[in-house]
């Protein structure tokens, strides 16, 4: 009886095809390979663990009334709309850092995040919306919020980075933080605009 379990892949191998042929530099660890698709890490056993945890002692970062009342008091002060909640989740992270203790180092893990939040959330919201002017997102940039969250390849999104086929597995190199990321990105231009983020709409 033919068996149907297909050929574990090769570790090394694979290492060798990430930097050989995709010329992608560092170690990437095998986290699951269940046939179809094979999962890799640039990060340490229980790196991704240590980041819900950390994240778990700073839930008014994903709470989206405190994040909308912390950019509303970094707008008082001016300048631009993502500026401000930019401001305001450093400072929230900061606050919340200091009062569990959490060393600076591990706060970089989580300040990593909003900075890439940040940079998503200005490729959305690109005509530099300003706090002192009356503002609604155009369609344009409506666009490109769906844009930014719809699929690269293979169901993907942002958050993840699809390698490609290695042994008829598709390889990919998914962010631990991905779902935080997702709501902090929501809540950002909730915060920004004033309203819900756009949704897309299903097909007929």
């Amino acid at each position: 009886m033919p068996n149907d379990e297909p050929t574990p892949i090769d570790p090394e191998a694979l290492q060798r095809w990430i930097n050989d042929d995709l010329g992608i530099e560092g170690t990437r660890r095998l986290v699951r390979d269940d046939g179809r698709e094979a999962l890799v890490s640039k990060f340490d056993e229980g790196f991704a663990a240590g980041v819900h945890e950390l994240i778990a002692l700073m839930p008014e970062l994903f709470e989206e009334s405190s994040v909308v009342a912390a950019y509303q008091r970094e707008a008082a002060s001016g300048g631009l709309r993502l500026d401000a909640w930019h401001r305001a989740m450093h400072g929230m992270l900061r606050t919340a850092g200091g009062r569990e203790g959490i060393s600076d180092l591990r706060q970089a893990e989580v300040r990593t995040g909003i900075d890439s939040v940040y940079a998503i959330l200005g490729t959305a919201l690109w005509s530099d919306p300003r706090v002192d002017e009356a503002f609604s997102p155009g369609n344009g940039e409506r666009v490109a919020y769906l844009e930014a969250l719809e699929s690269l390849s293979d169901g993907r999104d942002i958050f993840m980075r699809v390698y490609g086929r290695f042994e008829g597995r598709m390889v990919v190199n998914h962010c631990p933080g991905a779902s935080f990321a997702r709501v902090m990105l929501a809540q950002g231009w909730t915060a920004c605009t004033g309203e819900a983020p756009p949704v897309a709409e299903a097909a007929d």
